[in-house]
């Protein structure tokens, strides 16, 4: 079994971790965006009209400094946006090594609601095919005119995203 040692600029001793165990750090932002690249799944928190949190899974694309997603019309967490544009996303690998990020941002409604068209078609014909396969498009086909947004995500500049690839426990959890 190949092993890795993983110093941190908290450790006293250098921890050791089979390759199994993932990177057990945080995310570059190459590996940031390899990771959104792929069909993850999105949380999105908002708060709803009574001060509650409100977790929905999205859809979504990254652009190495923006998520974009692309809700229908009647979404009940556009209603939240709309009130109070500050959520949380929460993207994750769900087994293996947990490969996971959280940011905070401000949400902007760049287009809608009204039926694709543009930059909002365009992504949504990205998002079909990394999520549905190559037949994704097809998918578009039937709901193409049915209103939707394109939201626009921003990581906050004064909150950390939050990254990890491992199963072991950051140093900050284990250390004195």
């Amino acid at each position: 079994m190949r092993r890795k040692v993983i110093m941190t600029e908290t450790s006293a001793a250098p921890r050791e971790y089979p390759e199994w165990m993932g990177k057990m750090r945080g995310l570059t932002p190459e590996e940031v965006t390899e990771f959104l690249a792929g069909p993850v799944v999105a949380r999105i928190a908002t708060i709803d009209e009574t001060g509650f949190p409100y977790i929905t899974p999205v859809w979504q694309e990254w652009d190495g400094s923006a998520m974009y997603i692309i809700p229908r019309e009647k979404t009940a967490f556009v209603r939240h946006i709309k009130s109070n544009p500050k959520v949380a996303i929460s993207c994750a690998l769900d087994s293996g090594t947990y490969t996971r990020l959280l940011f905070r941002g401000t949400a902007e409604i760049l287009f809608g609601p009204a039926p694709m068209e543009g930059l909002c078609l365009e992504i949504a014909k990205r998002m079909a095919v990394r999520y549905l396969g190559p037949r994704g498009e097809e998918y578009l086909v039937p709901t193409q005119d049915r209103p939707r947004y394109l939201i626009r995500i921003a990581p906050d500049p004064d909150k950390k995203m939050i990254t990890w690839d491992g199963v072991e426990w950051h140093d900050k959890y284990v250390s004195p």
